[in-house]
């Protein structure tokens, strides 16, 4: 294979890579109102009826999508945690791949993995992600979400398998870039189905 087909092949997914903990915690959160001074020494007055407003806040604020985003974003991250392990050694065996992706995305993953292997290197260390947001489309005959994140991989890197050595690649590519996923909820869970890198820095 030659340099430039290597440098592409990890360009597109090592400029775009798993993360590490981008993990989505669904927390619900109660707003306090700080008591305050009456001015005669008095102890302030209670508020409102705080059953009052615990009743009225929830129905107003719970995202009705909170439960199927969590689920989204569990399934994002184990898919994530798949990819780093598997470029780690430019292979999938041993691996949940199959497990966490389909079609495009696992083939996508596959063919940069033989690329690596063919060059004998992998990818090593972690990328970052941040701004992650999940969306789902309507009128599917599946549950089917979409995924945006933004990609940081100055700290997931390829190198050579057998020295280790750093592999030099081109100083203009992007080191943060935004990166957008397609899922579709399965009877065993969501599986990736397409992943599309945006030659746009986030």
């Amino acid at each position: 294979m030659s340099t430039r087909r290597t440098r592409s092949a990890v360009h597109r997914r090592i400029i775009a890579a798993s993360t590490t903990a981008a993990v989505l915690t669904a927390v619900l959160t109660g707003c306090t109102q700080d008591a305050k001074d009456t001015g005669d020494g008095a102890p302030p007055k209670p508020s409102a009826p705080a059953s009052a407003a615990a009743t009225a806040s929830p129905s107003a604020s719970v995202d009705p999508l909170a439960a199927d985003k969590a689920e989204v974003q569990a399934a994002y991250d184990r898919y994530w945690q798949v990819l780093v392990a598997a470029y780690a050694k430019s292979d999938s065996k041993g691996t949940d791949l199959k497990k966490v992706s389909t079609a495009d995305a696992y083939v996508q993953t596959e063919n940069g993995l033989a690329g690596l292997r063919d060059a004998g290197q992998v990818i090593v260390g972690s990328p970052q992600h941040s701004k992650t947001s999940i969306t789902f489309k309507e009128g599917n005959k599946l549950k089917t979400a979409v995924i945006t994140d933004c990609v940081d991989i100055s700290h997931w890197k390829p190198v050579d398998k057998k020295t280790g050595k750093e592999i030099s690649l081109p100083p203009e590519r992007l080191l943060r870039y935004i990166t957008t996923l397609t899922a579709e909820k399965w009877p065993d869970g969501w599986m990736i189905l397409e992943e599309n890198f945006q030659d746009q820095t986030c």
